[in-house]
């Protein structure tokens, strides 16, 4: 019977495409990464050498920025500097230098360099090379003799039990994918409104690609790629979150929900792309598109209201109705047990009921709406009053909005914007309301980009911000990651 391959070793924080990450944690292969400039290949060779957490048995191989430069921009690289410390007899390195296993080629004859490759597969036990880039090398070669060497490489690579990596310049580039075991792609792609980056599996020998392509980022140096969307990962669970230890794990949160008369959204990113805050008295539509679950939103404006009531504020929610009343009853019972931590107050708007505002009285409907704004006036009135010096919030669906009625939806929101310090209103993108930067002050939209759910501004217009998720304690909590 044939032996299976062992899972991946690699960290799953480093979040590499899940058939990249089975591939590299082979024992032995050939991979190439290609892209134009600036598309992440660097990173991404680097990040796959931090995830196989080789420490010394490596060869990184400079052929267009030094050694030196590279710890500049990737400063994590230092932790093989101190890894190499104890192995180094004589004078310690010091913090400007790189690891020893980091060879500055830029100005190698490429015979040199060729024989210093092959000494290394005969000489080291399974060793990972990477040459960054193989273009520099190759094209001081004539074509027969690339191909020769190229070969060579291939050869003394299976024999070695090595991993070998190849850096292209050229996109285009095919001589090495027939030859090689692993070929990937990244791309800069304009979408109209911004330009993503993605990564292309091509070939993985040995591997089955169930998806081809990912989105991925480069922020803080590291390559990062993203999960695809898939509504269960948004489910309620029914674990308790009223330890503090739900509250403590809530990432990001604000010390302060008010600076500089910005409110505060619980997510940096976020605050970041709209100048540091969203202004007070603000109308924010969250708009979701049809193929995206309300659940979704619900994750999002759920670390939103979280830190409005550990900050000790007072929120106004009325879930959508299309969630259901299992997951609405579960995410209103998660708040409760937020606000129970902290000095914050919660409270159900509670519209018209569906059954009123489908009556077939005209004036049933009236007074239906009359009722609620009354109420609603009543309550705000009164929280004012008691907590004068608290910020307010407010949350509802636009569906809720629309059975009030035209005049009486301009008058809810004539009315959030006097007392609501942030208004929030949940939109499909097919409901009926043209909402423009004269009636709102902040646009929203979730959209699913090849699998990646992601978020964007378009008032004002800023930079993407791809949505993760991950389930804590059994609660949806949700990420900004900015798409860099």
């Amino acid at each position: 019977m044939r032996k299976q391959s062992r899972q991946p070793r690699i960290d799953k924080s480093l979040y590499i495409p899940s058939e990249l990450q089975y591939f590299v944690n082979k024992d032995t292969y050939s991979l190439v990464i290609k892209g134009g400039a600036g598309t992440g290949k660097t990173t991404l060779s680097l990040t796959i050498l931090k995830g196989l957490e080789i420490k010394s048995n490596f060869f990184y191989i400079c052929t267009r920025v030094s050694p030196r430069q590279l710890s500049i921009s990737y400063p994590w690289i230092s932790k093989y500097v101190e890894n190499q410390k104890e192995r180094i007899s004589g004078p310690s390195i010091s913090d400007t230098e790189v690891p020893i296993n980091f060879e500055d080629a830029r100005l190698d004859e490429p015979e040199s360099l060729f024989e210093r490759i092959t000494n290394e597969l005969m000489d080291v036990k399974s060793p990972l090379i990477i040459i960054d880039s193989w273009d520099a090398v190759a094209s001081f070669m004539d074509r027969e003799a690339r191909l020769n060497n190229e070969r060579v490489l291939q050869t003394w690579r299976e024999r070695a039990g090595a991993k070998l990596i190849f850096v292209n310049e050229d996109p285009a580039d095919t001589s090495l994918d027939n030859l090689v075991d692993g070929v990937v792609r990244l791309d800069k792609v304009e979408k109209g409104y911004a330009r993503i980056r993605e990564i292309s599996l091509l070939k993985l020998r040995g591997v089955r690609i169930t998806k081809p392509s990912y989105l991925f980022t480069l922020d803080k140096c590291s390559f990062r790629s993203f999960q695809t969307y898939s509504p269960q990962h948004f489910g309620i669970e029914l674990v308790s979150i009223s330890s503090p230890h739900f509250k403590n794990n809530i990432r990001n949160l604000p010390i302060t929900m008010l600076e500089h008369g910005l409110i505060k959204s619980g997510y940096d990113e976020l605050d970041l792309n709209l100048g540091g805050g969203i202004p007070r008295r603000a109308l924010v539509i969250l708009e979701v598109d049809s193929n995206i679950s309300l659940e979704v939103a619900m994750a999002f404006l759920f670390r939103v209201i979280q830190a409005f009531l550990s900050s000790g504020n007072v929120v106004f929610f009325e879930p959508p109705e299309e969630v259901g009343s299992v997951t609405a009853n579960k995410f209103m019972e998660s708040c409760i047990s937020v606000t129970q931590m902290g000095s914050g107050k919660f409270l159900r708007i509670g519209p018209a009921s569906k059954d009123s505002a489908h009556d077939s009285s005209a004036s049933g409907d009236r007074i239906q709406t009359e009722n609620f704004m009354r109420r609603l006036n009543e309550s705000i009135t009164k929280e004012q009053q008691n907590n004068p010096n608290k910020l307010v919030l407010c949350a509802m669906s636009l569906g809720h909005l629309q059975r009030l009625g035209t005049h009486s939806m301009l008058e809810f929101l004539r009315l959030g914007r006097q007392n609501f310090d942030l208004s929030i209103v949940i939109s499909r993108k097919s409901e009926s309301l043209a909402w423009s930067s004269e009636i709102v002050d902040i646009c929203l939209k979730m959209v699913v980009i090849n699998g990646t759910l992601v978020l964007r501004t378009l008032y004002p217009v800023s930079p993407i911000l791809a949505i993760e998720v991950e389930k804590l304690f059994g609660f949806p909590v949700t990420n900004l990651i900015p798409l860099v």
